[in-house]
């Protein structure tokens, strides 16, 4: 073989003398900046550092090549080098991964994003020490592509200026440079062409040149990991080269990995073979001097016989996506959680804006104040002067989101919403309000009924305690809706219960705890309309201008148009499920058709069944789907009777998993696809007989979202008899309220707390508040995914609301059950999902609430599947 600059014998003596001389190859001198000076012609051996290592051979690595091309006969040169930042300097450190992938293939990546991001700038092209740094194992001795590219899908990488490349190769990146580097990770389709283990010296082996040839000729450039041969271009006194052709008789200097930028067939045209004519374009990260401008041509024969691996990456889209606002309504004041991607750290433009905002005389009113800032959700405060419409978050470079979609709160910050109530005869309404603060909160009731609103009492709700309202003797014979709002800025939270007897057959008791907030979609799981179920939904108006609502009906059939609604403002309208959807199973959708507006919704059955099922169950919606639900309550015993019902409201088909925890294992239960606009209904003593039990509900993956509700039937041997139901919860949190719950004679109540983590168990303490304040509860260390049942009558007799709060921070989630049969003639049973700590403290200024974090369950979906 032939190359194009020919190095004699003498030449190769005179290298490896000054190879000896300089010592190993990692030296003290700092490296040059990108593009910087410290790449000059005739560079000694050592001065530039190498640090390819061989990478794991797992074949799970190994791409497939054939989704790879046009299908088009191949270009004869391609060149994708316009897209790259300037030529890095790696200077002594053996950091050549961290340059190839991350200085030169990422930045290349998001160049194809933002084709204007200016790459002489340091804020647009990426950071060579943030992969390096975490991947050299604390010693500067190189690093491998498979590393480098699992902390580039798992973590990312940040730009340059924010973590630049210095002589400290142990640096590790502060809390807000890893945010900042999970705007920019890639997908997991990343992988080899070839991968071998050994320095050859020459491998035997199918053609790899089409391979590697054809996925440059598609628009992908790729990395290389090489060996470094002591006749190397411009490498101790070799001479500046455009093309290299390795004969095999050079040692071996070591492995460096280089980005490849393209290829060109006829790159030495005086070559014998097209393996000695054609070469891959390679770009070197020994700076812009060396081999005069930073690169060269390795020839094919190279590549072929010599280099032991290639690689490429893809990339994830890493504009700013919001999914999703908690609560959707809010006032001025109030903290709102955006949830979402790509919003990087709280770091250079970054900021997020609310509509109306700012048309006031403060300048920049617009921006909400940031209370925390993560990738992948932020906690701002809603300014003053905010209307409704959508919100937007804009990343460190001003990239702008999609619009989130937000509604004004009609009441003031901290306002609680029930819509279902009634005070006919035979209807006992009750309406519990709990201070979990430190501070007394004056509390103002407002009623919605059909006829308008009705001012309601104000009264003192003293600090951690709770307070009881009769609301027949308020407002008697109607159907109503209730507001309760904190006027003195301290916050509450609110629930309602109902006990049912009349002449037409209605029997039992049903509770639910309020919505902090409106929203313009609201779901319903569960639902049925066969003979002995008989099915309301309620739906009320805070505002004080009418609006326009649509119902839906999700079957397992397909879809069902109900009625649409015109409610005047302050008002709550009925509607009588059976009359749309006859002898089904049924969800419903409830959507505000009117912009900048929201109502809340609820949905109420009375069950007399011809199995023997009787009582009643209510349940407020849910504001949205989700890729992951957890039912804390749960019991499949004799006399108890459970159902999930699951309900897919989007348009995407969802692949769904169920698994149950019991006190002392976990049992995966059943997997099925659940069709777009239809509903599932699950018994779950088909899958656990005879257990307490809590249930995980995860979809398949990211963007396949459902809603999850749980009902039971009961009728025991020692007298439980009723029905009771509950959503499902999105969240999982440190602290939970539960503000109905009782324990006189004949009230029977209970309080389920599940533990969802995998791996930690979870420290609980209940804080009971009462009307004479707080009361010392139990505590309990529950185990990794597990469920646990405290008895409530066990520690107090009387009215109660309860706090439950994991003192080691491990998120639980929790419900209350009460099963009823009093002297005075209430009966039957109720259940409700706590309130989420973070729902009340929003509103807090300095009063004393503990603002505790939550986290969505959905995060939780690869450990169960994995499992």
């Amino acid at each position: 073989m032939k190359k194009r600059i020919i190095i004699s014998m003498v030449c190769v003596l005179t290298m490896l003398l000054a190879l000896v001389a300089a010592g190993p190859l990692v030296s003290a001198s700092p490296p040059g900046a990108p593009g910087g000076n410290g790449g000059e012609a005739g560079i000694a051996p050592g001065e530039h550092g190498l640090g390819w290592l061989p990478s794991d051979p797992d074949p799970k690595y190994k791409l497939d090549t054939s989704k790879f091309g046009t299908g088009m006969p191949l270009a004869a040169s391609v060149d994708l080098s316009g897209d790259l930042p300037p030529i890095g300097n790696q200077g002594a450190h053996n950091s050549c991964v961290g340059w190839a992938t991350g200085y030169y293939y990422k930045t290349w990546w998001e160049k194809q994003e933002h084709p204007s991001w200016d790459l002489t700038n340091d804020m647009y092209y990426f950071s060579p020490a943030f992969i390096y740094n975490q991947i050299n194992e604390g010693k500067d001795e190189g690093s491998r592509f498979s590393d480098a590219m699992t902390l580039l899908q798992n973590t990312g990488d940040c730009d340059y200026k924010q973590f630049p490349y210095i002589n400290d190769y142990l640096k590790q990146p502060n809390t807000t440079e890893v945010e900042a580097a999970k705007q920019y990770r890639i997908p997991d389709d990343w992988g080899f062409f070839f991968n071998e283990q050994t320095w050859g010296p020459y491998y035997t082996r199918a053609d790899v040149i089409t391979d590697l040839k054809t996925h440059l000729d598609g628009g992908t450039p790729l990395v290389m990991g090489i060996p470094i041969y002591l006749d190397f271009p411009d490498y101790g006194v070799n001479p500046n080269a455009d093309y290299y052709v390795y004969d095999g008789s050079a040692a071996n200097a070591g492995g460096h990995a280089v980005f490849i930028a393209g290829y060109d067939d006829n790159a030495n045209p005086g070559g014998a073979t097209p393996n000695t004519r054609g070469g891959f374009l390679m770009v070197n990260s020994w700076g812009s001097g060396w081999n005069g401008d930073g690169d060269v041509y390795l020839s094919y024969d190279f590549v072929q016989d010599y280099v032991p691996d290639a690689w490429s990456m893809g990339d994830r889209d890493s504009i700013p996506a919001i999914s999703g606002i908690d609560p959707s309504s809010a006032a001025g004041g109030d903290v709102v959680t955006i949830s979402g991607t790509n919003f990087g750290a709280s770091r250079r433009l970054a900021k997020v804006t609310f509509p109306g905002a700012g048309s006031g005389s403060v300048p920049g009113a617009g921006e909400a104040t940031v209370n925390s800032w993560k990738n992948d959700e932020i906690q701002v405060s809603v300014p003053d002067d905010a209307e409704s419409g959508n919100v937007y978050v804009f990343d460190w470079d001003s990239e702008k989101s999609n619009g989130g979609s937000f509604l004004l709160a009609p009441f003031s910050s901290g306002s609680w919403y029930l819509a279902e109530g009634a005070t006919w005869p035979g209807f006992g309404e009750w309406v519990l309000v709990q201070n979990p603060n430190t501070e007394d909160s004056v509390v103002e009731l407002t009623f919605l009924t059909p006829g308008g609103p009705i001012t309601g009492p104000t009264f003192t709700v003293y600090a951690q305690s709770r307070t009881t309202v009769n609301v027949n003797e308020l407002v008697p014979n109607q159907d109503v809706a209730t507001v309760i709002s904190s006027t003195n800025g301290v916050p509450i939270c609110a629930e309602r219960a109902m006990y049912v007897n009349t002449l037409d057959g209605k029997w039992g008791s049903h509770d639910s705890i309020g919505s902090p907030g409106v929203s313009d979609v609201w779901y319903l799981a569960e639902g049925a309309t066969w003979t002995g179920y008989d099915e309301w939904v309620m739906v009320m108006n805070p505002y004080s201008e009418t609006v326009d609502v649509d119902v839906t009906f999700q079957t397992p059939g397909g879809e069902i148009t109900g009625p649409q609604l015109s409610l005047q403002g302050g008002t709550r309208d009925t509607v009588h499920v059976n009359d749309f959807a006859p002898n089904s199973d049924v969800s419903t959708k409830v959507e505000c058709l009117t912009s900048g507006r929201g109502v809340i919704a609820e949905r109420s059955m009375y069950i007399s069944a011809p199995d023997g099922k009787v009582g009643c169950h209510n349940s407020m919606g849910s504001s949205q789907a989700a890729g992951g639900w957890a039912v804390a309550e749960g019991a499949t015993w004799p006399g108890f009777e459970e159902w999930v019902l699951i309900q897919n409201p989007t348009g995407t088909a969802a692949l769904v998993y169920l698994y149950f925890l019991t006190p002392s294992e976990v049992i995966a239960g059943p997997e099925f696809m659940l069709a777009s606009g239809s509903r599932e209904s699950i018994c779950v003593n088909d899958y656990v007989p005879e257990e307490d039990v809590s249930t995980l509900v995860f979809t398949d993956e990211a963007g396949q979202d459902v809603v999850v509700e749980m009902a039971m039937y009961i009728a025991t041997a020692e007298g439980k008899l009723g029905a009771h139901n509950s959503r499902g919860s999105v969240f999982m949190s440190t602290n939970w309220y539960l503000p109905e719950g009782c324990t006189a004679d004949g009230f029977d109540e209970w309080v389920l707390v599940m533990n969802p983590d995998t791996e930690n168990s979870a420290d609980v303490q209940l804080t009971l508040m009462t009307p004479e304040g707080p009361v010392a509860g139990p505590t309990a260390m529950l185990p990794p995914a597990s469920r646990e049942t405290f008895h409530i009558n066990d520690c107090y007799i009387g009215d109660v609301s309860t706090q439950v709060q994991s003192t080691n921070k491990v998120m639980v989630v929790c419900e209350r059950a009460m099963y009823v049969g009093t002297p005075d003639g209430k009966s039957g049973a109720h259940c409700s999902l706590g309130v989420l700590a973070s729902d009340v403290d929003q509103g807090s200024s300095g009063s004393g609430a503990c603002q505790l974090p939550a986290e969505t369950l959905s995060s939780l979906r690869s450990r169960y599947r994995n499992r």
